[in-house]
């Protein structure tokens, strides 16, 4: 991966992260007025609970290289459910959540080399590929 993309995936993957971290637990400090919002969209309070702790647990995954394909996958799947849902309830507009959604699809596309990469504690690439990408 050369220099300017390197610096602009790490750039995104804090964003992200950032992002997804704070929606998550923004969900648990909020409970009652996200439980409120769920419900009409028809959907249970456990189902929150799965989305915050999905979410929190996917933008944390992002920010470390390893596991940044899992987590941007993860959150991906729950921003295209949450697009859904605003399609389908008619409740606001959908193109924030299809922007994340779009966003995750790109640390994926990004990192999808690096998904199984591993070092040797000398430091030395294990998979035969150049540092640079």
């Amino acid at each position: 991966m050369n220099r300017v993309r390197s610096i602009l995936t790490w750039l995104l993957q804090i964003l992200l992260g950032a992002v997804f971290v704070l929606a998550g637990t923004n969900k648990f400090q909020m409970w009652d007025g996200w439980a409120d919002r769920f419900d009409p969209w028809g959907l249970a309070a456990w189902f929150l609970a799965i989305v915050a702790v999905s979410e929190a647990l996917g933008g944390l995954l992002i920010l470390v290289p390893r596991t940044a394909v899992f987590g941007a996958g993860l959150t991906t799947v729950i921003m295209l459910g949450a697009a859904f849902t605003h399609i389908r309830t008619g409740d606001g507009s959908p193109w924030g959540v299809i922007i994340l959604a779009g966003l995750s699809m790109t640390v994926v596309a990004l990192r999808w080399r690096d998904r199984w990469r591993s070092t040797s504690p000398s430091g030395a690439r294990s998979d035969g590929d150049r540092a640079d990408g």
